[in-house]
């Protein structure tokens, strides 16, 4: 910080001369009032004294620094940061306010006296950018033998410094737009900031492609040794580090932009190493770039691996189409097997077990074919064991169905075809999955109802038996020949083809009800004839209880009428009407009297 004070002697000879200058502005310039010159004096010496300020303090920092502790020279060294920023703030200030003071008029004084400052301004700048970098490179250095907590600290202060480091290389960037503010030639002044800022995106696209390879290596560690201390440390300071080094290389780039100058390979290194595609990286160039080596490294793993896959995709079908002929085989195999077999096996279970056949030939298959392919079938497998797992919880309902469907098809209270009455829902079955089963209407609707609700509740197999009981009911009058009936009944029941001989039917007189002589008549059919004998016995019955002259009464009821009421029923609408009259009587005479009784108040 030595090198600071000629430049704060020439500052202030140029300060003096502003000063000095300002009133003669107002004079020539007609646009410029009193009261303006006055304020750029007030201004020029408050930039002097602020610059004045920050050369005494950085002066006692330096002094206090010899004696200071480890941590108070820590907070040293930050306000030592601090006051070197506010100086060099003061001094762009002040080529500032002179650039004004130009634009209003020639002053070859001002314009020497600021090109001086200048001069000597700049060699400081890349001075203090020479000393930070090497701050940062001791430190770096200290890496190697330090423990994962110093480690973490460690970095921790390189990012802080590597921070400064930004903020110099910004003030070196708005030096030199001062100086053409100014008018002056910053030729050199640009080659050396170039230098400097190429050096440095340089060295920090080697240190990235570095803290990649050091993360890549630690995780591979990781996976050795899982749950290591020290390595889990020395990993999150080295992700520390990459994101500094990010954060350092964006704000270089930056500046190389405003510099214009060639930066399209090391944004391509930050998109390809950090997947970052911010707006500040991406760019025509940077997307052409990228897409072109995209397309090159294709087009060499293609001409590489290309013949290699080409075969192994080959095999993968005829693995396949070996599979499928496999397995048509194998359902073939099973479904005879399961015909010929004398387990008494519901259809529904046949097929499931005919299917599931099918589907494991060609799940091996495919499993062969994959690793053919080169595709690890182990975490594969529990790839799909996880996933089932998290179904598991996500599919309860469909998994209660599922269990439900194997209930059913184990017990077989029903099979296809048969007429049901599940859930509410009355038809045949007309398919079944493990989810779920379709039934038929009688109308030919049809209805799928979850095995839950099915396997939760009451089960009617209308058709499971061979033979039903048709149970009828016949009444005869009250003044007919009951043997007679009875002979008739079962003359019809014997006649009748479906009837079955065994068990014998049953024909009884069972009620005698409020109209009829009930008979029960219960004969035995084959469980398809049922509704077929039901209404050709009920046919028949008709026909020959005419034919025998036997009645089918209908329901009677005995009235029983007594003179009396019938006497007072008649006499009381007269006796009500009597009253209606009257009362419409007093009505009218109560309005004919009204008229009268108001004259009278």
């Amino acid at each position: 910080m030595r090198s600071w004070l000629p430049a704060q002697l020439s500052i202030m000879l140029c300060v003096l001369a502003l000063t000095m200058v300002s009133p003669a502005l107002a004079q020539e310039s007609g646009s410029l009032a009193e009261s303006t010159s006055e304020e750029v004096s007030e201004k020029a010496t408050e930039l002097m004294a602020r610059i004045q300020e920050v050369r005494d303090t950085i002066s006692q920092y330096k002094v206090m620094l010899l004696t200071a502790s480890h941590e108070d020279s820590m907070v040293l060294r930050l306000q030592i940061d601090d006051r070197e920023d506010a100086g060099l703030a003061a001094i762009h200030e002040l080529s500032a306010l002179y650039a004004e003071v130009e634009r209003r008029g020639d002053h070859p004084e001002l314009r020497e006296q600021m090109a001086q400052v200048n001069e000597l301004l700049a060699p400081q700048i890349w001075d203090l950018i020479g000393k930070t970098q090497q701050e940062i490179d001791e430190l770096r250095a200290g890496r190697s033998g330090s423990s994962p907590m110093d480690l973490l600290e460690l970095e921790d202060e390189i990012a802080h410094r590597s921070q400064r480091l930004d903020i110099i290389y910004g003030h070196g960037w708005q030096h030199i737009q001062s100086l053409e503010n100014l008018g002056l030639d910053t030729t050199e002044q640009r080659a050396a900031f170039t230098s400097l800022l190429k050096g440095r995106v340089d060295a920090l696209s080697g240190r990235l492609a570095l803290a990649l390879d050091r993360i890549g290596i630690l995780k591979s560690h990781l996976k050795d040794v899982p749950g290591d201390a020290d390595l889990t440390q020395r990993l999150i300071a080295s992700r520390k580090s990459l994101e500094n080094i990010k954060t350092n290389q964006f704000a270089m780039l930056a500046l190389m932009d405003a510099l214009e100058l060639p930066a399209e390979r090391y944004k391509e290194q930050m998109v390809t190493a950090t997947g970052d595609i911010s707006s500040g990286l991406l760019s025509t160039d940077v997307l052409k770039n990228l897409a072109g080596r995209a397309w090159g490294g294709f087009v060499a793993w293609l001409a590489e691996s290309g013949p290699s896959l080409l075969f192994k995709i080959i095999l993968l079908l005829l693995i396949l189409f070996a599979g499928r002929i496999l397995a048509r085989i194998v359902r073939k195999a099973v479904e005879t097997s399961l015909k010929s077999a004398r387990v008494n096996l519901s259809q529904l279970l046949r097929s499931m077990i005919v299917t599931l056949s099918y589907n494991t030939v060609m799940i091996i298959a495919l499993l062969i074919g994959l690793a053919q392919l080169g595709i690890s079938l182990g975490p594969l497998l529990a790839g799909f064991g996880v996933v089932g797992f998290i179904l598991g919880f996500a599919m309860q309902d469909s998994l209660s169905n599922l269990a439900a469907g194997m209930m059913i098809l184990i017990y077989r209270p029903y099979d296809v075809g048969d007429l049901v009455e599940v859930a509410g829902a009355f038809g045949k079955v007309g398919d079944m999955s493990l989810v779920s089963t379709s039934v038929l209407t009688l109308d030919n609707q049809k209805l799928v109802v979850p095995n839950s609700k099915i396997w939760g509740d009451v089960i009617k197999n209308v058709t499971d038996q061979h033979i039903r009981r048709v149970d009828m009911t016949f009444g005869i009058s009250y003044t007919d020949d009951i043997p007679k009936a009875e002979k008739v009944l079962i003359d019809i029941l014997t006649g009748n083809d479906r009837v079955l001989k065994e068990p014998e039917p049953m024909v009884r007189l069972h009620t005698l009800g409020e109209s009829s002589v009930d008979f029960v008549v219960r004969p035995w059919v084959k469980t398809e004839d049922y509704w077929e004998t039901h209404w050709d016995v009920t046919r028949a019955v008709k026909m020959r209880f005419d034919e025998e002259g036997i009645s089918i009464p209908f329901p009677q009821r005995d009235v029983h009428i007594y003179e009396e009421q019938i006497k007072r029923i008649d006499q009381a609408p007269v006796k009500r009407l009597g009253e209606a009259e009257k009362q419409v009587e007093q009505t009218d005479w109560n309005q004919e009297t009204a008229p009268e009784a108001e004259s009278d108040d």
